[in-house]
């Protein structure tokens, strides 16, 4: 497979700054392939570049999951005849994205794979008018998130470690369900109190936390995990099955697939985006089946 004519979107400052650093032995591996390349300098410049690129078959977020969203943004805000494909070499900490498309983890390996992969859909997620080709969670994760951004600049922590360092905080300082209408597939809304909602397209987020172990990237489903109200012994003690996804049968957690959900509470809610956090009383989250175009491995 050829990848066309190609724009890497360089996040330079991902991952602590260690993306700029490797960025020039990508550059080398990818000497005898067409591309251009281009540096952003601030919030939402990838999808800045993304939304106005033209004339590239490929657009490549070198960067974390923060840079691959913002990537998705900017194609999403093209016409349907005119988004190119999305490939991805990951350089951030977290990389859910890398794991939801099957990327190596190897930064060599990804970059060869934009020359030697194949194109293939995925599935996507709107909430609210923003895209996410990972994940939306609301309630406590989005806490979680939020304090991971702080400890983020604050720690020079990364990937799992660094959520699980601000998971443990909001555990022990800021454990409190929420009190939401929640409606699924367009059905009446049925009221619950809620630790958690999250409506994955891939089976990881936070750094690896598999949330949703089952999710499948292409079957036109979202994969939702809710959490019930948990006092804190009860959450310490499911905290390493939710690790590595082995909390999927237990009592307080349900798990279902669905096309849409809709999220209302009274009081303004925390979620997060593919990493990124909002503030809202309504989320309507939806499903568009195959809507963007990867780069992976092949078979």
């Amino acid at each position: 497979m050829t990848p066309g004519r190609m724009l890497l979107i360089v996040n330079p400052t991902a991952n602590h700054g260690e993306t700029e650093t490797v960025f020039p032995a990508i550059a080398k591996l990818l000497q005898s392939v067409a591309h251009d390349t281009v540096y952003t300098t601030h919030t939402g410049h990838a999808a800045e570049i993304a939304a106005s690129a033209a004339g590239y078959d490929t657009l490549v977020a070198v960067g974390g999951d923060g840079t691959v969203h913002e990537v998705l943004n900017g194609i999403m805000q093209r016409p349907a005849d005119d988004r190119p494909t999305l490939g991805l070499i990951p350089t951030g900490s977290g990389n859910d994205t890398r794991r939801t498309l099957g990327i190596p983890t190897d930064i060599t390996d990804a970059t060869l794979t934009l020359a030697s992969g194949v194109r293939r859909s995925f599935d996507i997620g709107v909430c609210n008018g923003v895209y996410f080709n990972n994940s939306f969670a609301a309630g406590l994760d989005a806490r979680v998130t939020a304090k991971a951004v702080e400890y983020k600049v604050t720690t020079k922590r990364s990937g799992l470690w660094l959520y699980l360092t601000a998971l443990l905080h909001v555990l022990f300082h800021e454990l409190y369900p929420h009190r939401v209408r929640i409606s699924f597939d367009g059905e009446p809304p049925g009221e619950v109190d809620l630790l958690i909602v999250a409506a994955t397209i891939g089976p990881t987020y936070g750094g690896g936390f598999y949330i949703t172990p089952d999710a499948v990237p292409d079957d036109g489903l979202l994969e939702v995990c809710v959490i019930d109200p948990l006092s804190l012994p009860q959450a310490l003690m499911r905290l390493p099955f939710v690790i590595f996804g082995k909390h999927t049968k237990m009592r307080p957690v349900h798990m279902s697939r669905h096309v849409s959900i809709t999220v209302e509470s009274d009081d303004p809610m925390p979620a997060q985006i593919d990493g990124e956090v909002m503030v809202d009383r309504r989320y309507e989250i939806r499903l568009l089946p195959g809507a963007i175009e990867c780069i992976v491995p092949g078979a």
